[in-house]
C-alpha cells in the first residue's frame, strides 16, 4: 500500500496492524473471504469498539479489498457517524509545568514540550526528522506528505529550543528521528508514569487543542492557526503563498510569544 497507494508508512502500518486483527478473526484465506465474512467482524467490533474505532476498520477494509485487492463488493461497507460532545480542555500552565517535571525520561520531556509549542499531530512529533527542523530559524518543515494529512511549517519557542538544541548537539548516533524513543514501550510507559505520579490525564492530542486554544487567546488569526497545524490543503497554499511563506508565520508565531510552562 506504500508504494501503490501512497500511503504513509505510519498509515499502512496502522492499516496492517488492524488487518491482521481482522483476518485472525475471520479465520479464512482471503480469496475466500466473503461480505458476509465482512459483515460479521464488522458486528463484532460495533459490539465491542467504540465509532471512531469502527469507523478506522471500514479505512483499513476499503483500502485493502477496495483498493489494493480491487474487490470493492467487499468494502461497500459505510462510516457511522460520530457524535459530537463539545470538549472543554481545562490546562493551565500549572498542569502543564506539573506534567513536564513529573515525566522521568529526558526525550520524553522533550517531546511533551514539543507537542505544547508546534501544533503538530502525535505522529508528526513521533517520526519528526533532524534534517526537518531548522535550528537557526527554530522552524520545523514537514517534508512527508500524505493524501490525508497536510503539512506545512510551524515554529517552536524559546523554551523548547533551551532544551532540544544541545540535546541535538550532543547527538552522536546515526538515527535520522528527532526524538528516537519507542512510540510502544517507551513513550506510553513514561507518559502513562507522569499521569499517574500528577493525576492529570493528559494526551498529546489535548496539547495540540491547547496549542490552539491558547494561539486563539494570544490574537492569533485562525487560518495561521490552521498553517501552523497543517490544516491547509497544498492548493491554499500555493494559491495564498503570500499570506503563508514561512517568514511571514515566523513573524506571526514570534509575536504571539507563546509559553507552555512560564
Amino acid at each position: 500500500m506504500y508504494i501503490d497507494l501512497t500511503q504513509a508508512k505510519v498509515s499502512v502500518t496502522n492499516h496492517a496492524s488492524k488487518l491482521r486483527i481482522m483476518l485472525k478473526s475471520v479465520n479464512k484465506p482471503v480469496e475466500q473471504i466473503t461480505k458476509e465474512n465482512v459483515r460479521s467482524f464488522l458486528t463484532l467490533v460495533d459490539e465491542k469498539y467504540a465509532v471512531e474505532t469502527y469507523n478506522c476498520f471500514v479505512k483499513t477494509i476499503r483500502r485493502f479489498f477496495r483498493d489494493y485487492l480491487n474487490r470493492p463488493e467487499l468494502a461497500s461497507f459505510g462510516f457511522k457517524t460520530v457524535p459530537f460532545t463539545p470538549k472543554i480542555l481545562n490546562l493551565s500552565q500549572a498542569d502543564l509545568g506539573k506534567f513536564y517535571n513529573a515525566i522521568e525520561h529526558s526525550v520524553v520531556k522533550m517531546m511533551f514540550l514539543a507537542y505544547c509549542v508546534t501544533g503538530l499531530r502525535r505522529n508528526d512529533i513521533m517520526y519528526l526528522m533532524i534534517n526537518e527542523v531548522d535550528k537557526d530559524k527554530r522552524m520545523i518543515i514537514k517534508t512527508n506528505q500524505s493524501r490525508t494529512k497536510h503539512r506545512w511549517v510551524t515554529f517552536y519557542n524559546k523554551e523548547l529550543a533551551k532544551i532540544l538544541h544541545p540535546y541535538l548537539n550532543g547527538r552522536t548516533d546515526n538515527n535520522p528521528r528527532v526524538f528516537p524513543v519507542d512510540k510502544y514501550k517507551t513513550f506510553p510507559k513514561y507518559w502513562s508514569m507522569a499521569v499517574a505520579k500528577t493525576g492529570i490525564k493528559i494526551t498529546p492530542k489535548d496539547l495540540r487543542d491547547w496549542f490552539n486554544n491558547e494561539m486563539i487567546r494570544l490574537g492569533v488569526p485562525e487560518a495561521y492557526i490552521n498553517a501552523f497545524c497543517g490544516r491547509i490543503p497544498r492548493t491554499v497554499l500555493r494559491r495564498h503563498y503570500v499570506n503563508y511563506n514561512p517568514m511571514k508565520l515566523k513573524e506571526i508565531y514570534e509575536k504571539a510569544n507563546l509559553k507552555a510552562l512560564s
